[in-house]
């Protein structure tokens, strides 16, 4: 069996969530050059995807903070549905494609670029190449900063899964409302099991 991991500060998901911080607020401060330059629907269409960027960078900077504010969190080896994982792969290839097409014909380098990097924080955020969930003292947090306190969780419940990989489907809630669903390594089920009854939730048969 894996040890359980030690807390410890995310640096790899905040590393990652800076690199897109500088990375989106550049290109939308190169977009709204590019549009510039264009005109016309093109440029127009350049200053909206500017936007998009400027949003992007929001949510790292977001993340950025949340993940500062966790203080020394374990690391969950979180795993995506398979379904997704299909659907990212295939947006990153679409996003690739449309990219490396702007690049070579349209002459329109900041457009291709942030294309690519939405390419890419896909690869990081939806197949989780970067730790994407984190238990702390006081709750769970995940890779862009979202809280789940332990004080709204009120039941919580495992599921294993059947196949090859051993996973376990983890929700938690309050009252009918689910507020947390995760995919694990079974490894973790015996730690975050531990820490939810230590913060006083209950065990919610099915």
């Amino acid at each position: 069996m894996t040890p359980p991991s030690l807390p410890s500060r995310p640096v790899s998901t905040a590393a990652f969530q800076g690199v897109t911080l500088v990375f989106f607020a550049g290109c939308a401060a190169w977009l709204v050059r590019e549009s510039r330059e264009l005109g016309g629907r093109p440029g127009m269409m350049a200053l909206g995807v500017s936007v998009a960027a400027g949003g992007l960078a929001l949510v790292a900077l977001g993340a950025l903070v949340g993940l500062w504010r966790g203080g020394r969190l374990v690391a969950l080896r979180s795993r995506a549905e398979m379904g997704t994982y299909a659907l990212v792969l295939a947006t990153m290839g679409v996003l690739a494609l449309v990219g490396l097409r702007l690049l070579s014909s349209e002459g329109r380098p900041a457009l291709a670029t942030f294309c690519l990097g939405v390419a890419g924080w896909l690869a990081g955020v939806g197949l989780h190449a970067v730790p994407a969930l984190f238990l702390g003292p006081t709750g769970f947090i995940d890779s862009l900063g979202r809280r789940t306190p332990f004080s709204r969780l009120e039941w919580f419940s495992f599921q294993r899964e059947q196949g090859d990989l051993p996973r376990v489907r983890l929700q938690a809630g309050h009252g009918t409302r689910l507020l947390l669903a995760a995919r694990l390594d079974s490894s973790e089920e015996e730690p975050v099991r531990a820490a939810l009854l230590g913060a006083g939730l209950t065990v919610r048969r099915r």
